[in-house]
């Protein structure tokens, strides 16, 4: 029968053989699920400069109309969208409450009025078009961030990281009890314990320390020239 000492060398022995392939999949894991959440948040980062971008062309090709009453209520519009976006569709997005969202009234307004503006004639049409290419533009970034709140790593990969990391930190435990000044097993432990850390607080791209920045938004909303 095994005395419990001999028992306790053969777990050290068995932990030791483990601390590499488990190390080495633990930060497999970690790369892995960083990779795609960070590809989340700049893809939604992207949609939302694209945004941006769409509305200062809408507010520069309308600001230069010479219907400036019509060029008025676009651009009144144009910021009240921008605005509700930042304001209170983020919320929404970081909830995945993702049905009506506020700005949805806006957009569609700003859609009719270029729409209007352009069967009027009272306008450039190609002025008046290009701005209409911009709105859509517009709905289809803004589109994108929707499906984009839609996105989250699967329950299992999650498990499977913590699962993975309380494993890798039972075998770093049992190997240290056996090696002087354990200092690079103290420290995997921290870059793995951090690199699960990481990952869940960009798992919400629209939430947290680490989440998109809505600022270009901001800006945009404030170069359009309102009455």
């Amino acid at each position: 029968m095994k005395t419990s000492c001999g028992r306790q060398e053969e777990l050290i022995t068995l932990a030791d053989v483990m601390n590499g392939p488990v190390g080495v999949s633990m930060a497999f894991l970690i790369g892995f699920s960083v990779t795609i959440t960070w590809g989340t948040i700049s893809a939604a980062q992207s949609a939302v400069e694209k945004v941006a971008a769409s509305a200062q062309e809408v507010a520069w090709l309308t600001e230069n109309m010479q219907d400036k009453e019509a060029a008025s209520e676009i651009g009144l519009t144009l910021k009240k969208y921008l605005e509700t976006v930042q304001t209170q569709d983020v919320d929404r997005l970081a909830a995945r409450d993702l049905r009506g969202m506020p700005s949805f009234t806006y957009i569609d307004a700003l859609q009719g009025q270029l729409h209007n503006l352009t069967i009027s004639r009272s306008v450039d049409g190609e002025g008046a078009s290009r701005a209409m290419d911009a709105a859509a533009a517009i709905a289809e970034n803004q589109a994108e961030l929707v499906s984009i709140a839609r996105r989250q790593l699967p329950d299992a990969l999650l498990w499977l990281l913590l699962v993975a990391g309380t494993l890798s930190s039972m075998v770093m435990g049992i190997v240290a009890t056996k090696v002087d000044g354990p200092f690079l097993l103290i420290g995997w432990a921290l870059v793995s314990a951090i690199g699960i850390s990481v990952v869940l607080i960009m798992y919400a791209p629209f939430s947290g320390d680490i989440a998109v920045d809505m600022q270009a938004l901001d800006d945009a909303a404030h170069r359009i020239l309102t009455p």
